[in-house]
């Protein structure tokens, strides 16, 4: 564990104990750092400080008073960027450009440095004061000017700075495991962030000045409109990173500070899981397994945006793809391609929607269709009498339990006694951050987790820890967790009779036709899979004395 600024400069005889818990008690009330807090209450100097802050972040100082950086190294940054990063060059040591910083979380802006120089950076620290006085003596007093080698909208060629920086991106995204990158404006930075494992990870920061020209790079690859900025547009990439071809997804929207943009990578064959790399226990694989491979019905699979739906869909579609079985798919868009399927893409501005194209797919004789999604009552019914005339057909809705699967398409209009001959049964999943296989550790439970799990004195849980090999997070990869409604006789008279969702939600429990996500989800911790505060995540668990108290 590192050492506190505090600890680092009373060990160096740069400030005393009274000096610190003074500036500790102040910072309870400032909420600044506690290195200005020590220079506002003159207990000592910048560079001691700096030189801590160095020590502390494992970083080389760099003394700049009264200095300035020779012109071979700070000519290779544009003075602009230069105030903008608040970064100067200083020096080069063996082929890397070191760039002196005052803030040692400017290490995240070491990937726009590194782009900018067109080279490898390290970073050193120095004090403010020295930084600021280097950046006045050598480009000027701090302006606002936009560098021109990023002003042009158009005309990029393969070996253009904003092309490098795009690409770069991509690459480094790839080599992240991220399945989305967002690229936000603000009114002094560009930020970028890739979904890695589903959370947002920071990859870098650039000036404003680049923004234009990575939007119009963008819009123009995804042969979207550069000149139209108040409307949000959607579009398509094909690229090749990291030895991969790559179908990006482009959704651009306007913000108060510009065009923000999300691209969601999609790898087709990567993605492409079997039946049993999705997750599931032995009791929801044998029944899954089971419903899939009835001759008709409709099978229903629902969770949030992002929840894995159509990678298990898929999976059961390759699970059937057999020469003897006619397969379509209507997407929206089409995210894999799988061989021997028949995909089409809807297509709203021609008028080729779900419902039209399902009506069509029927003239086509397939054994199973894919409906992406059932978004309303056309294409839930045609959906649904495409099941009562001899097909399979699979589809996805947004609700946050199985049973609920069931109620929505009751809000839609769709006639419950449709549902209730229809219906095959419901699928509810969620993804769950799987541990690294190579750090995680078995502890003792804290008591809130024995409380959850309903452990035993001496019995472990399985917590993160962190690695290189999970950038530090403890976790890696992700796993499916899922609940599944089958439907018995039970739920069927439930709706040939009317019952509202409450009603329906109860027998569902009561019959033991659902099974909740819950159950999976605490065998998932007890075998050291993921984590207590992942399952509290995605599920709302009740301790033993709330249940015990509803009894």
């Amino acid at each position: 564990m590192r050492d506190s600024l505090g600890e680092i400069l009373l060990k160096q005889g740069a400030i005393t104990e009274e000096q610190l818990r003074e500036a500790l008690a102040l910072q309870k009330t400032r909420s600044l750092p506690l290195g200005k807090l020590l220079l506002e209450i003159q207990a000592c100097p910048e560079a001691p400080i700096a030189k801590a802050l160095a020590k502390q972040a494992r970083m080389p100082f760099v003394n700049l008073e009264g200095k300035v950086p020779p012109a071979k190294y700070t000519n290779l940054l544009d003075g602009s960027a230069a105030w903008e990063l608040e970064a100067i060059p200083v020096a080069e040591k063996e082929g890397v450009i070191v760039v002196a910083v005052a803030d040692p979380e400017k290490v995240v802006v070491s990937d726009t440095l590194s782009f900018l120089l067109d080279g490898e950076v390290t970073l050193a620290l120095t004090t403010p004061t020295a930084l600021r006085v280097a950046l006045e003596k050598t480009y000027g007093t701090e302006t606002g000017d936009e560098s021109p080698e990023f002003q042009s909208d158009s005309g990029e060629t393969e070996d253009s700075p904003v092309v490098r920086l795009v690409n770069r991106m991509y690459e480094e995204a790839v080599g992240a495991r991220a399945s989305d990158i967002h690229i936000e404006p603000f009114a002094s930075k560009v930020r970028v962030r890739y979904r890695v494992d589903g959370d947002l990870i920071l990859a870098a920061e650039h000036p404003i000045d680049l923004h234009p020209a990575i939007i119009s790079h963008l819009k123009v690859s995804a042969g979207l409109d550069i000149a139209e900025k108040r409307k949000p547009q959607d579009g398509r990439i094909e690229h090749r990173a990291g030895g991969r071809d790559l179908d990006v997804r482009v959704s651009v929207l306007p913000t108060n500070h510009g065009e923000s943009v999300v691209m969601r990578l999609l790898d087709r064959e990567a993605n492409l899981l079997s039946l049993s790399d999705l997750g599931m226990g032995e009791e929801t694989l044998a029944w899954f397994k089971d419903v899939i491979d009835r001759p008709n019905g409709i099978f229903l699979v629902t969770g949030p945006t992002g929840s894995g739906k159509t990678t298990t869909l898929y999976a059961a579609l390759q699970t059937l793809n057999r020469p003897h079985r006619k397969i379509l798919t209507v997407e929206d868009p089409v995210e894999y391609r799988i061989k021997g399927i028949n995909q089409v893409q809807v297509q709203p501005k021609i008028g080729l929607n779900f419902a039209r194209v399902l009506r069509a797919f029927l003239r086509q004789a397939p054994n199973v269709v894919l409906v992406g999604e059932i978004r309303d009552k056309e294409t839930a019914e045609v959906a649904i009498q495409a099941s009562l005339t001899g097909h399979l057909v699979f589809s996805t809705v947004h609700t946050n339990d199985a049973p609920s699967a069931v109620t929505r398409l009751l809000d839609m209009g769709v006639p419950p006694f449709l549902v209730a001959t229809s219906l095959q049964g419901v699928l509810a999943q969620r993804l769950l951050r799987r541990l690294c296989s190579k750090c995680k550790q078995e502890e003792t439970p804290t008591p809130l987790e024995a409380d959850i799990l309903g452990l035993s004195p001496g019995d472990k849980v399985t917590h993160p820890k962190g690695c290189p090999y999970c950038n530090r997070s403890g976790y890696r990869g992700r796993i499916g967790s899922f609940e599944y409604l089958g439907m018995n006789d039970a739920l069927r008279e439930a709706l040939f009779q009317s019952a509202d969702g409450a009603k329906f939600h109860q027998i569902a429990r009561e019959s033991g036709a659902w099974v909740p996500l819950s159950i999976d989800v605490k065998r998932k911790v007890h075998a050291g899979m993921t984590t207590c505060s992942e399952m509290l995540r995605v599920t709302k668990i009740q301790t033993h004395e709330q249940s015990s108290s509803l009894t």
